[in-house]
């Protein structure tokens, strides 16, 4: 189903999504689809007691998606299978502005209330329980590699409340919320320092929680794991990365990198596959990328081809890269 989006006053600068451009009896389906390409693939639940109602605000922010969501939909949640089928990797990070949240991951649950904020993780289930009379919150996509650097056991700090009232809550929210009311007239040039700015300040939330400060046992899987996705990232951008080229230049057999993923979500040549798309998704709702054909875009994150970009996009996020690019950037090169 196509997007069609709005640009309102209160989200200046911003594109929005809005089921208002839809009637009642396919907004079910409008909000879920608007969910899945914007963050990573979900399930959600229809209001009892009212129609459902959704909007999402997205600016491009350095290497961050900043979305801002109203809703009345009570209840989000990413599965296994869904998981196994995407293979998104990234963290969000969820900022509460209205409404409360209960978040549930990796066996634990964190009340969100007005001002705090909490971490999920895209590589494993959890679900966001809202309050049924709506809720309004910033969510933050952000690559894992980037708040990695800052926070070593992030499986340890998920579905745990940063409080609003400690210094980092506080200065986070206050932050977000001129960004998304500003960011159009912030220049492109200053988007990457703003957005490494964003990324300290979650990372200083996290690393005031019980949890930060357990040691946990060095593991060799985690090392190597670690090392082929770094490597990866810095090279996603060479049409010839591959699974045999990664084991060459890490020096480990193809065979062991392949046993080294059986435990993750997807294997790694899926792993690469997904990144260049994630990458690809971004740039064409970035308007510094404005002028550049969609093509130009595939192949600078490695496609070799236009068409099998284009079939790959479409099979991932539910629409072509034309109709993602005319959503977010109406007017851009195509």
């Amino acid at each position: 189903m196509n997007t069609t989006l709005s640009n309102p006053s209160h989200d200046a600068g911003a594109r929005v999504m809005s089921t208002t451009t839809v009637p009642p009896s396919e907004r079910t389906a409008y909000w879920l689809d608007m969910i899945c390409a914007m963050y990573v693939k979900l399930d959600c639940d229809q209001p009892s007691n009212q129609p459902l109602y959704g909007d999402i605000a997205f600016n491009r922010l350095g290497s961050i998606d900043l979305t801002h969501l109203r809703s009345n939909v009570p209840r989000v949640a990413r599965t296994d299978s869904q998981i196994r089928l995407g293979g998104e990797d990234c963290l969000l990070v969820q900022v509460q502005r209205q409404g409360r949240c209960m978040v549930q991951q990796d066996g634990r649950s964190a009340v969100v209330e007005p001002g705090d904020f909490v971490l999920y993780d895209s590589i494993r289930p959890y679900e966001l329980l809202f309050d049924h009379g709506g809720h309004d919150v910033f969510v933050m996509r952000l690559p894992r590699a980037q708040l990695k650097v800052h926070v070593s056991n992030l499986e340890e700090l998920t579905a745990t409340t940063v409080p609003g009232q400690d210094a980092a809550g506080h200065l986070l929210i206050s932050m977000v919320a001129t960004l998304q009311a500003d960011v159009g007239r912030l220049l492109p040039s200053s988007a990457l320092g703003v957005s490494e700015a964003i990324t300290s300040m979650v990372a200083a939330g996290l690393r005031g929680l019980p949890n930060a400060n357990v040691v946990k046992a060095s593991s060799l899987r985690t090392y190597h794991l670690s090392r082929i996705k770094a490597y990866v990232q810095d090279h996603l951008r060479d049409p010839e990365l591959s699974v045999h080229s990664i084991a060459h230049a890490l020096q480990l057999s193809p065979d062991h990198l392949s046993r080294l993923f059986r435990t993750e979500p997807v294997p790694l040549s899926r792993w690469i596959w997904k990144q260049r798309l994630d990458a690809c998704r971004r740039d064409l709702a970035d308007p510094r990328w404005r002028e550049h054909g969609i093509s130009d875009v595939a192949f600078s994150w490695g496609f070799n081809t236009a068409a099998h970009f284009s079939r790959s996009f479409r099979e991932e996020y539910g629409m072509s890269p034309r109709e993602w690019r005319h959503g977010v950037l109406p007017g851009a090169c195509t």
